[in-house]
């Protein structure tokens, strides 16, 4: 299903495709315009009874998306209008970026820990990303599963997860 297309369409039309879903999976991509989507299509507003029978399965951006928001340049985006996210080095196309998430979870999470896609992605930048969020940041490797390690406390990063 396009995201970008649902606004264009009757939700008769999609609506019950993702009512029947077992799980709903989102792929990754540019996390503010993604944001924008979600938010601007209403599948944001319909996810949370959607989810009442369906597992939401993120991928990359998309695991970012089921969190509180994203870290963003602020001043960028009061100058030019355009949200920047400053922690991955992307910027949504003009007018169509957003900072939202889904408050799926109580927590953020930030893939691609030291991935060769993402090389600035290190435990240090994710540290400084953590003082910027209200609750536990999780930075997780493209590796991960489900193990990890207490690291410290509220607004600091929470946890770093080891390889699988």
């Amino acid at each position: 299903m396009e995201l970008t297309a649902l606004p264009t369409l009757e939700q008769q039309h999609w609506l019950p495709t993702l009512e029947a879903a077992d799980a709903i999976l989102v792929a990754g991509g540019n996390n503010g315009y993604l944001s924008y989507w979600f938010h601007h299509s209403g599948l944001a507003e319909r996810l949370p009874a959607l989810l009442d029978h369906a597992v939401y399965v993120g991928i990359s951006a998309s695991s970012m998306l089921a969190t509180p928001g994203f870290n963003y340049d602020k001043q960028r985006l009061d100058d030019t209008g355009v949200y920047y996210d400053d922690e991955y080095d992307e910027a949504a196309p003009p007018r169509a970026g957003d900072h939202r998430g889904l408050g799926l979870v109580e927590f953020y999470l930030r893939p691609h820990l030291y991935s060769e896609n993402f090389p600035d992605m290190s435990l240090a930048k994710m540290e400084r990303a953590s003082i910027r969020v209200r609750g536990p940041l999780y930075a997780i490797d493209d590796q991960t599963r489900d193990r990890g390690r207490q690291r410290s406390h509220r607004g600091r990063l929470r946890r770093t997860v080891a390889p699988a």
